[in-house]
This record gives structure tokens, C-alpha cells and sequence, in this order.
């Protein structure tokens, strides 16, 4: 029998009650549950003394791992809170005092409590906030906080936290994570191995791995796209995203003209993988070099872009300035473009695959150990990374030709050349793989 029917009278309104709630938890039940990289690697950290700190640009989904987070701590008998300084309540008392932190939460003397603070930057002083806790509290609460933009964390941490903190950037989903949420377990031995030659791949995968490579280029990894099917939809979000993601960049970086910075970053988007001279930014976008300076800031600090420096050891023919630009999301790159079109009909899929590749890389190696290598006239690596292994980037493995490295082989034989490729790669290392 029905638990609402405990009598002949049959309560509306707890029925309704019932109902909902039950339609909840069978959708909750029924949600895929995507399991980040990064929270094994934030757990660990976690147990440590330091402040540990989940940055990255909005929407890549930091409210979900640390929420995610505290659900394995509190399932392991840990004492958790969760508090967001989108509430304003809680702005203004943690604002007035750090103190405050515990009337709003019941910390216990016996058991250490694991506080959990999501958005942090939105405090008037987050530096003092977090150093007065950490020094007084350290033994009582460890704290985890979540902040969404560089920009704001060098503008509001005024002093570094040195030895207090440590700072852990989260991305949009990788291509390993995308593969893990389409439910293909059978392809994840084949993905983020790095640079390591991976085994053979059966053919019964092949297309599969090219299927959801090809998508990634094109739509990226922000969780709302990803999680959506329909293409068209895809493409709505993204535009969304974009819209959304620059106004607020502009506004809070006090971008007075905020028409140039939307088109200054569109004219970027065309250059991925291209080095940057900021004189003919200067020209194309009508604007002083001193704004194309700032601009190039806020898109880094907001996490939309990174930049690879070159790589040189005392060579008279070797370029040392101008660094390449790459942007976080392929999605995000063509919306600011407004193309969707396929992949094998596109003109810059070697430069999807660049950018595409260069993300993967920095899953395995910091930004600042991956480098590109040019001489003055032309002759150029895609990557040299950790100064060990220099990696080139081929969509398809027929457009290799292997003189044209002759130069680099004969000045750097200690560094291994390899190749990357997402047609016919074989003998090489498949793009999915890094």
C-alpha cells in the first residue's frame, strides 16, 4: 500500500509532496555523475595543512568538484561545511570579521572541521580573511575555497599567503574527462597518457576515438556543452558563454570600451597557435599598444588564453621574443568566430589540433616547461616541452615531412622530435593520447 494512505482522507497537499520528491530523487538517481581528474588530487591535498585554493574561469564547474569533494569527506566521516559568498548575508558578516566564520557555522573543538567557501574573491579582503584563519585556526578548520578569476586573486590577495596556500587550477573537461562522460570506458587506456607511445589501438575503437576527438575540436569542453547532445544547442551555449564570460570580464577589469575588447578578442581567436606582435594588433584593432598590452592581460588573467614562450639556447638564428597564443576552449575559440562547420572541411583543423594539444599537454606538464622553437626564417616545433621532447602537430600523418626538422635534429640531437597526428597516425602519436 501507498504510504500516503494511512486513512480513508487523502491529503493534496502531501501528495503532491510525495510525488515531487520522488520524481526528484528518481532524477537525481538517474544523473550522470561526472568525476573530475582533479578531485583525487585536491583530496590529497586536502589532509594538508595549507589552504587549498580551486581557481579557474567561470562555469568550468568548481561549485560541483568541491561540493563533490566535501559529499567523499562527509561519506568518510569528516565534519564539512559549504558556504557561498554569492549570499550577501554572509559577504557582509565575514567582511566585517573573519570571526564571524563561526556564527554561521558550529566548529566543534574535538573534531577538525573541513570548510568549504566558494567564491571567495567576492570578499572586500580575501588575503586578510584567509591569513587570520590559517595563523589563529589551523588546528580547528581547514580551508577550501574556490575563486574565479586570476584577475581578481592578484588584484584582492595583497600579499602572496606565502606558505599558507596552494593554488590549483581547475579547466574545462579534457578530452579523457569528455570520453568518461560519454560512458566509454573501454577507450580511457588510449587517452592522457602524455607523450608515451600508447599501445595498439583495435580497429573497433578507432572511429569512436576520432568521432569524439573531432567533436571536441569543434564544441570544447565547458560541462554545459558536453553534458548537451543537441549540436545546435551546443552552439547556443557557447555563444551564451561568450557574450557572458567577455561583458563580465570587461566590466569588472574596467574596460571602458567594451565593443574594442569584444573584437580585439575575436581578432585573437583567428591567431591561435600564431605568434603575437603587438604592433599589428595595435593597427588591425584601432587601439593604443598600451591597451593591447591590458587586453592581453585580462584574457590571460580570466583564463581564456595562455601564451608559450620561445625556446632558445644562444642560438644567432633562433627567435626569442614573441610568444604564441592559444585559447583555454576550442569551443569557446570558434564561437568567438561563429564557425561550427566540420572539422574535414575546415581550413584551420591543424590549428583546432594545435590548440587542442597544447591544452592536453598542460594536464602533464606546467605552462612554463612548454615551449615552441623558430629560427628567422621560419623554421619552427610546435612544441619543446620540459626541454626533454619536442612535439610537432600534424592533423593528418601524410603532411609530415620530415626534412623540414633537419635544422632543429641537427642543433638539439639530445632532444627527441615526435609527432602528433589525428588522421593516419599509426606510427606516431595519436592526438588523443597526450
Amino acid at each position: 500500500m501507498p504510504l500516503f494512505y494511512h486513512s480513508t482522507f487523502i491529503n493534496i497537499d502531501f501528495l503532491y509532496s510525495y510525488i515531487l520528491i520522488n520524481i526528484v530523487l528518481l532524477y537525481i538517481c538517474n544523473m550522470k555523475i561526472i568525476k573530475r581528474d582533479i578531485i583525487p588530487v585536491l583530496k590529497k591535498h586536502v589532509f594538508s595543512s595549507e589552504i587549498t585554493i580551486l581557481s579557474g574561469s567561470r562555469q568550468t564547474g568548481k561549485t560541483t568538484v568541491v561540493k563533490e569533494l566535501q559529499k567523499e569527506l562527509q561519506s568518510e566521516g569528516y565534519h564539512t561545511f559549504y558556504l557561498t559568498l554569492e549570499r550577501t548575508d554572509m559577504r557582509k558578516l565575514l567582511d566585517e570579521k573573519p570571526g564571524n566564520l563561526f556564527s554561521i557555522i558550529p566548529v566543534s573543538p574535538e573534531q577538525k572541521s573541513y570548510v568549504f567557501i566558494d567564491e571567495i574573491q567576492y570578499l572586500e579582503n580575501p588575503t586578510n580573511f584567509l591569513k587570520l584563519l590559517y595563523d589563529e585556526y589551523a588546528d580547528e578548520i581547514k580551508l577550501i575555497v574556490t575563486g574565479s578569476s586570476a584577475f581578481y586573486i592578484d588584484r584582492k590577495f595583497r600579499d602572496s599567503l606565502a606558505g599558507r596556500k596552494r593554488i590549483f587550477h581547475l579547466t574545462p573537461f579534457s578530452l579523457r574527462e569528455t570520453i568518461r562522460y560519454k560512458g566509454e570506458p573501454g577507450l580511457l587506456e588510449y587517452t592522457g597518457n602524455g607523450l608515451k607511445q600508447p599501445k595498439s589501438i583495435p580497429l573497433i575503437y578507432l572511429d569512436t576515438l576520432q568521432s569524439i576527438t573531432g567533436e571536441y575540436l569543434l564544441y570544447g569542453g565547458y560541462p554545459r556543452v558536453v553534458t548537451t547532445d543537441d549540436y545546435q544547442e551546443k552552439q547556443l551555449i557557447l555563444n551564451e558563454l561568450v557574450n557572458s564570460f567577455l561583458k563580465k570580464d570587461a566590466f569588472e577589469s574596467n574596460v571602458r570600451k567594451e565593443a574594442d575588447f569584444m573584437f580585439f578578442t575575436e581578432v585573437l581567436a583567428d591567431r591561435i597557435g600564431n605568434k603575437i606582435n603587438r604592433n599589428e594588433l595595435s593597427t588591425i584593432c584601432g587601439i593604443s599598444d598600451e591597451t593591447v598590452r591590458n587586453y592581453l592581460y585580462i584574457l590571460e588573467k580570466s583564463f581564456h588564453i595562455s601564451f608559450v614562450r620561445p625556446f632558445w639556447k644562444s642560438k644567432t638564428g633562433e627567435l626569442r621574443k614573441m610568444p604564441k597564443v592559444y585559447f583555454q576552449d576550442n569551443g569557446f575559440r570558434n564561437a568567438l568566430l561563429n564557425t561550427f562547420s566540420p572539422v574535414a572541411l575546415r581550413k584551420d583543423k591543424g590549428d583546432l589540433l594545435e590548440n587542442m594539444v597544447y591544452n592536453l599537454l598542460k594536464k602533464h606538464y606546467p605552462k612554463k616547461q612548454i615551449l615552441y622553437w623558430i629560427t628567422r626564417d621560419q623554421k619552427e616545433v610546435d612544441f619543446i616541452v620540459n626541454r626533454q621532447f619536442a612535439l610537432e602537430v600534424k592533423y593528418n600523418a601524410t603532411h609530415i615531412k620530415p626534412g623540414k626538422y633537419k635544422l632543429f635534429q641537427q642543433a638539439y640531437p639530445e632532444i627527441p622530435l615526435q609527432f602528433t597526428c589525428l588522421e593516419n597516425a599509426e606510427n606516431h602519436i595519436p592526438a588523443w593520447g597526450i
